[in-house]
């Protein structure tokens, strides 16, 4: 079995193009972070985490100002959900607590229930990286909640445990600035010794003023613990409160929290006493003037190439092959793009991101995004900017000035997947290593009904590109592999079959 601490040292490796954030480089983004306004999809698939020699137990001591009984749980949660429909805005109750229909969790492991719930914070420690409370940080009123993964379930005990507090302060900007400090605290993580930023990722919804999750990684004390721990710290406010919630357990491999995100999102709404809108209803015999076309309820993760799909990147040896994990700061699908793909207009949208790493750094990318819209004029409409990004390379949200070496062409009968038409283009840009890596990108866009497919795939070489077998190449490498080429193509049909495959 291989060294946890090494490969969590290999997949925060040094990674061109997209870097993994220091604790410093993270508090100095602040704001940026919080209120970025683009919605981030990261629908991520989650590693089979806690593998140990022995089961790992996680416990909560169940201490606390006025603790619950257990079983009264079920009656508690009926009568809190019903509660939090009406409850005030300026009188904060234990129905502003998260309940387990909040909660999502991520498979294999089973549901989160409820075990404790508090009035106030409780007496033991609920954030291992937080050395101030919602109290100390002025809040007047604060509840806390705690659960476990279903006991006796499959996978139960290597789950970790959740817990939520809430606290209310004496207004919006008072609440908001608390969580911001929070925040930057989580990153930091002062509490523990040795603690590393894993990553961050938004937490973004109609009531949510300012919202992050950040994801720290340390060693464990246990001499019998073969992985590390991994605590995600969600801090949300909204309104005049502020929602902190976390998620312990004992990792292998970075894992992104993409669960705990969706729970933060659907708790804050309970925060403030908003009911969110109902999920579309996808019985046929649902009422047929109801919103939502067909296509919208079908269309999701799996129009998303799944990382095992994904050609090898032969040039290189790889522990663990194409990973998929969520860049942090989020980076573009395609390089050239000069906006977020949100200004195209579409109405729905999934995205990833997959990365090939050596012992020693990220050398190859990538990134694939599938657009639903409204309508084929809309979709050719968004084709047609694409393509203009792809040609003149208007950006730098890399933080560098991407270079076209080829402009579009069309390549639909190459991709034998059924697209109206698709086009390919290249570009370069440097590596962040200082020395000669260059990012050789291959950049695609196929069109097909009411939908998009985007592709941008990256290797790293440099100063001659990856080789193409061409023995007339000035560049030609008879030592290297020349299968550059049939593996652009080959990822570029996986990623549009998985996405127009509903369709067709």
């Amino acid at each position: 079995m291989s060294d946890p601490i090494s490969r969590l040292d290999q997949f925060r490796a040094d990674s061109p193009g997209a870097p993994m954030s220091s604790a410093a480089e993270a508090r100095r983004r602040g704001d940026q972070i919080r209120r970025r306004t683009r919605a981030v999809v990261t629908a991520g698939t989650a590693a089979v985490a806690a593998i140990v020699a022995g089961p790992i137990i996680f416990l909560s001591t169940g201490i606390g100002d006025q603790g619950v009984d257990p079983a009264r749980s079920d009656s508690i949660s009926a009568a809190e959900s019903s509660a939090a429909d009406s409850v005030s805005p300026s009188d904060l109750t234990r129905a502003n607590l998260p309940t387990e229909d909040d909660l999502v969790a991520d498979d294999p492991y089973p549901a989160w229930v409820q075990e404790q719930t508090y009035d106030g914070e409780g007496t033991d420690p609920y954030n291992d990286c937080l050395t101030e409370s919602l109290g100390d940080s002025g809040a007047t009123t604060t509840f806390r909640r705690d659960f476990v993964a279903k006991p006796g379930a499959e996978m139960a005990d290597a789950a970790g445990t959740l817990n939520a507090v809430v606290g209310e302060f004496g207004s919006a900007d008072e609440a908001e600035k608390v969580s911001i400090d929070l925040s930057d605290a989580a990153i930091s993580c002062s509490g523990v010794d040795g603690a590393e930023l894993a990553g961050t990722l938004p937490v973004e919804g109609d009531v949510i003023s300012s919202g992050s999750i950040d994801v720290v990684t340390y060693s464990s004390d246990e001499p019998d613990m073969n992985a590390v721990w991994e605590v995600a710290t969600a801090v949300v406010s909204a309104e005049d409160r502020v929602l902190v919630m976390t998620r312990k357990r004992g990792v292998q491999d970075y894992v992104s929290p993409t669960t705990l995100q969706t729970s933060a999102a659907k708790a804050a709404n309970r925060l403030v006493g908003v009911t969110p809108p109902a999920e579309p209803s996808t019985d046929p015999a649902a009422d047929p003037t109801a919103t939502g076309s067909p296509t919208e309820e079908r269309f999701g993760d799996a129009n998303l190439v799944a990382a095992g799909e994904l050609p090898a990147l032969d040039r290189f040896e790889s522990a663990l092959g194409w990973n998929r994990y969520t860049p942090t700061p989020d980076v573009p699908t395609l390089a050239c793009q000069k906006e977020w793909l949100s200004t195209l207009g579409a109405t729905a949208k999934v995205a990833a991101d997959y990365r090939w790493d050596t012992d020693r750094a990220m050398v190859g990318q990538v990134h694939v995004a599938v657009l639903e819209f409204s309508d084929v004029n809309a979709a050719g409409a968004a084709y047609n900017e694409v393509m203009e990004w792809m040609e003149v390379c208007p950006a730098n949200k890399l933080g560098v000035d991407p270079e076209v070496t080829a402009l579009p062409r069309d390549v639909s009968a190459d991709l034998d997947a059924g697209p109206k038409r698709a086009a390919r283009s290249q570009a370069t840009y440097p590596g962040s290593d200082g020395n000669d890596s260059i990012w050789f990108e291959t950049e695609l866009v196929a069109e097909y009904e009411t939908r998009l497919v985007l592709v941008g795939y990256a290797e790293s070489a440099g100063p001659c590109p990856p080789s193409t077998g061409d023995k007339e190449d000035p560049c030609y490498q008879p030592d290297q592999p020349d299968s550059w080429p049939g593996r652009i193509l080959a990822i570029e049909k996986a990623a549009v079959t998985a996405g127009i495959g509903d369709l067709r």
